[in-house]
């Protein structure tokens, strides 16, 4: 086959799992992604102390298919990846009882975003370059970005063969040229928001488990980022997920209006009052969680070679980006 040049938007697990294939079968890949670093919702918020780090976005992933057990082995061999122990349970008001599923929970170390940098490391990838425009050049592609830390709109030099788009669904479309027949697909891809909270506190909550889905609440899922492997800090810190339907509601609001409520609904799921943070931040991920998640891995279409892919393509689980990154470069391929 001949070599193919790909350009891969976003750099989140899918599209790092796609170039690292293709690159492995002799085609060269360039990646642009918006963000400062690689890793997508898997990213890891830090501060100004160096002692503070949040997963704010995926929390942890489970391996059921072969092909990802394979991978999850070698992340572990090369210390990027450790189980997260919890212990993990189901909380509502005070509340204890048994958390849902036996399958071993993993997480990146020093942080989710370490599998994905260990995947980055042989790419050719361009941060802060949001993709604004893809024009067809013949049976060619270029594209143009804007440069985010100079607001520098740029007509990139190179012609593509292919384009994989890993972006959500309700921005790929902004992309695609009218006579994709990917528009549906997308269309139809729903991702509901989530609001996050992180938290930290000088003393420990003295809480017996390190993670819990909460039920009937605001929140979704709450967990101490000290319980996880490889987290070092001298203060106790804790990720809150609002739940879809409340991120939905509030999905414009501030941090100022919706830290206090959240912050009333974790001491709620707890059971118990909470001393006052000594550090206080929030993030909206915008498109989060696929409402209606697919099986299919990928989407290709082949007459304009544009590829979709992404975890919201198979089963909305991390395993699932890995899966449908695989499942795009196979149809490259």
């Amino acid at each position: 086959m001949k070599s193919k040049h790909v350009a891969i938007i976003g750099a989140g697990l899918s599209g790092l799992t796609c170039a690292q294939k293709l690159t492995g079968k002799g085609h060269r890949v360039t990646i642009f992604d918006k963000g400062r670093g690689v890793a997508g919702r898997m990213s890891v918020r830090r501060t100004s102390d160096p002692s503070l780090q949040f997963d704010h976005g995926a929390q942890y992933f489970t391996a059921r298919h072969p092909a990802f057990q394979q991978q999850v082995e070698k992340w572990i061999q090369q210390n990027v990846v450790a189980i997260w122990e919890g212990p993990f349970v189901s909380l509502e008001q005070g509340e204890i009882s048994a958390a849902p599923g036996q399958d071993s929970r993993y997480v990146g170390t020093p942080g989710m975003n370490a599998l994905c940098k260990a995947f980055a490391n042989d790419l050719e990838i361009h941060c802060s370059q949001r993709v604004s425009q893809m024009i067809k050049s013949g049976s060619s592609w270029k594209i143009v970005t804007d440069e985010l830390t100079s607001n520098q709109i740029t007509e990139q030099p190179e012609v593509f063969d292919h384009i994989v788009l890993t972006i959500p669904p309700a921005q790929a479309i902004n992309l695609l040229p009218d006579n994709s027949s990917l528009h549906n697909t997308c269309k139809t891809a729903i991702m509901d928001p989530c609001r996050c909270v992180m938290l930290a506190f000088e003393s420990s909550l003295n809480i017996d488990f390190g993670a819990a889905f909460v039920q009937n609440s605001p929140l979704r899922w709450i967990a101490c980022e000290n319980s996880k492997p490889g987290r070092n800090s001298q203060y106790e810190c804790w990720t809150l997920h609002a739940s879809p339907e409340w991120s939905q509601e509030y999905v414009d609001s501030t941090h100022e209006t919706t830290l206090p409520l959240l912050l009333d609904a974790f001491a709620s799921a707890l059971g118990k009052s909470l001393p006052d943070p000594v550090h206080t931040s929030s993030h909206r991920w915008l498109y989060a969680i696929p409402r209606n998640p697919l099986s299919e891995g990928s989407f290709q279409d082949a007459e304009n070679q544009i590829t979709i892919c992404g975890d919201w393509c198979h089963e909305a689980r991390v395993e699932g980006a890995y899966m449908s990154g695989i499942s795009a470069a196979d149809k490259i391929l």
